[in-house]
């Protein structure tokens, strides 16, 4: 019988943590962080990690134990959270990398032929090595966003290394669920959380990580770069704010489009969902065979 886990994902925005640590909570188990922007130490406020005081004592894996730019591949990952995975009772993935999540609980074949994706000529260069980043830091990290063509050249070497089997295959029993929300309240979420970063210390946060030796712009979690143009004087605060906003609504929506596409998942609307309907859900899934 295959292992039991669940996976807690959605866009940016949408209230994953708040329903993941209920469900640690109810389960008494513990949480694998799958949003690969939080791997990273420093980068705290810009990528809404969760404060150790904030936790309620549930055991959080896989959070701050890179340095910023520190190469650290998908493959990794995946050996390292199924490690974890065994070693915890009932399991629970939480984060918005689809790529990730799907790395770990599925067999991966990787090694596969590259091919152009039909969106590749459609996107922005600067969604274009977005993804760049997201497959393999180190080849991002030898070409310049601008330079399309060698972006997209490395992303088919990406896909070389990552690919999915035509029928992949699940590794485990799982609870896959994908918190939504209208769009306009998720949007507007994402923009109150956007300003509520700001008022936390965003832009101090930003100072230290410079002040480290880090430099921002090389950043890729959204508003880094940013900041980085605004401490540099080259775009004013309130640009820089909007701007942010803009691109997290962005992201927001490519990984709608990812985790319908490319995930199995059980949409909850988590705005007209009580918590309890989602906890009986958990359990109907532990009592079955």
């Amino acid at each position: 019988m295959s292992k039991k886990i669940i996976v807690i994902t959605g866009p940016t925005g949408v209230g994953k943590t708040a329903v993941s640590l209920e469900i640690a909570k109810y389960l008494k188990s513990e949480i694998i962080n799958c949003d690969a922007s939080q791997f990273y130490r420093y980068l705290d406020i810009g990528t809404a990690k969760l404060k150790i005081e904030d936790q309620c004592n549930i055991p959080h894996h896989m959070i701050g134990f890179l340095n910023p730019l520190q190469p650290y591949s998908i493959k990794e990952f995946q050996q390292d959270a199924r490690k974890l995975i065994e070693q915890i009772d009932i399991p629970i993935l939480v984060g918005g990398s689809g790529l990730y999540i799907n790395a770990v609980i599925y067999n991966y074949l990787l090694e596969a032929s590259a091919h152009l994706h039909e969106d590749d000529e459609t996107q922005t260069n600067q969604e274009l090595y977005a993804q760049l980043q997201e497959m393999d830091k180190d080849l991002a990290e030898k070409t310049h966003p601008n330079n399309r063509r060698r972006v997209i050249r490395y992303l088919q070497i990406a896909r070389e290394k990552i690919s999915y089997q035509k029928d992949p295959k699940l590794l485990y029993d799982v609870l896959f669920i994908c918190l939504e929300r209208n769009r306009e309240e998720l949007y507007e979420r994402i923009n109150m959380r956007c300003e509520q970063m700001f008022h936390d210390g965003w832009i101090r946060e930003c100072i230290e990580i410079q002040d480290m030796g880090y430099n921002l712009s090389a950043i890729k979690e959204i508003g880094y770069h940013e900041i980085g143009l605004y401490l540099d004087n080259k775009s004013s605060l309130q640009d820089t704010i909007f701007l942010i906003q803009q691109k997290t609504r962005h992201y927001a929506k490519r990984q709608l489009t990812w985790f319908r596409n490319k995930m199995d998942c059980q949409f909850i609307d988590i705005s007209t969902t009580p918590l309890l309907n989602i906890l009986s859900l958990v359990d109907d899934f532990l009592s079955t065979n």
